[in-house]
């Protein structure tokens, strides 16, 4: 991966560090872009998606002057919406590992393995100082007729006679994407059924629409918890890996089932625990006592 963190001043006065994808053809052009805080005109209640995230990022999509493509663009920042100790539980959590160039690293080591996600352009920052900093990730949006949940939704909703068979395919594939991820040394960190996008070569608009395997094609999204997997030995690299699990759910299937579909004829009650022991919350006993949250 070519690709590396250029410092860079901004128009304005401010400085920051820029990466871009090594794959664009773009590259300066993008470069004088952000330079030049062009950005920002697009940074406001016109071109803002109104998909779920959390508070400290905000998504706005547009045709994008340069490249001539529909891309996202993620803004992070913490700022006064958040109470004092949550701002300084966020401002440390983030000082050494931004979310935003997790995700954008981690679509490029993605792509590498031909594991279908986000087409990732650039990453750059605002620092005004070591504690206060405005990130920003661009990508390619995907366009996807639904995501995997609204999709299994939509098969639970229309009751189709072939439903479970469908259930199955979308099961195996979700599952085979996350076990490519994980063969290769990396976890994307939450792949539950909202992280995922469907689309097929026949529109589904009610879930009924005759598929099968070969017409669904599906890209893992939100990378925000990426990371490469240390060399802990196949059973603790295991034990870790799953930690991916405990969210991951497909319609009639839960946890249980999906690690059946995940670990095959290595199933067992051990590791059926170790999922449990992830969803509860793993070693921060303080999420064991948080309602869960749903997979959308």
């Amino acid at each position: 991966m070519n690709s590396s963190l250029t410092s860079i001043n901004f128009s304005d006065g401010k400085r920051g560090k820029l990466i871009i994808s090594p794959h664009t053809a773009y590259k300066n052009e993008l470069e004088n872009w952000v330079k030049s805080n062009s950005y920002s005109a697009f940074e406001n209640e016109d071109f803002r998606m109104q998909r779920h995230t959390r508070k400290r990022n905000k998504l706005y999509t547009f045709n994008h002057p340069i490249t001539k493509k529909e891309v996202i663009l993620k803004v992070s920042a913490i700022d006064n919406q958040y109470k004092f100790l949550r701002r300084t539980n966020l401002t440390l959590s983030t000082l050494f590992s931004d979310y935003n160039l997790r995700a954008f690293k981690g679509a490029l080591l993605l792509q590498a393995i031909e594991v279908e996600c986000p087409t990732p352009l650039m990453y750059w920052v605002e620092k005004n100082s070591i504690f206060v900093k405005k990130s920003y990730y661009m990508y390619e949006k995907v366009q996807a007729d639904h995501s995997l949940f609204t999709f299994s939704e939509l098969l639970a909703k229309n009751n189709h006679t072939k439903s479970q068979e469908i259930y199955k395919q979308l099961a195996t594939k979700t599952i085979n994407i996350i076990k490519r991820i994980h063969d290769a040394g990396f976890r994307q960190g939450d792949p539950h059924p909202g992280n995922f996008l469907v689309t097929s070569s026949n529109k589904v608009h009610d879930g009924t629409s005759k598929i099968n395997a070969e017409d669904i094609h599906m890209f893992i999204i939100d990378l925000d918890k990426f990371s490469i997997a240390k060399p802990l030995g196949k059973t603790l690299k295991r034990f870790f890996d799953l930690r991916c699990m405990r969210r991951c759910t497909l319609g009639p299937y839960n946890q249980t089932e999906m690690l059946k579909f995940y670990l095959q004829d290595e199933y067992s009650r051990a590791w059926n625990m170790v999922v449990h022991f992830w969803m509860r919350g793993g070693f921060n006993p303080f999420k064991w006592f948080k309602k869960p949250k749903r997979g959308r």
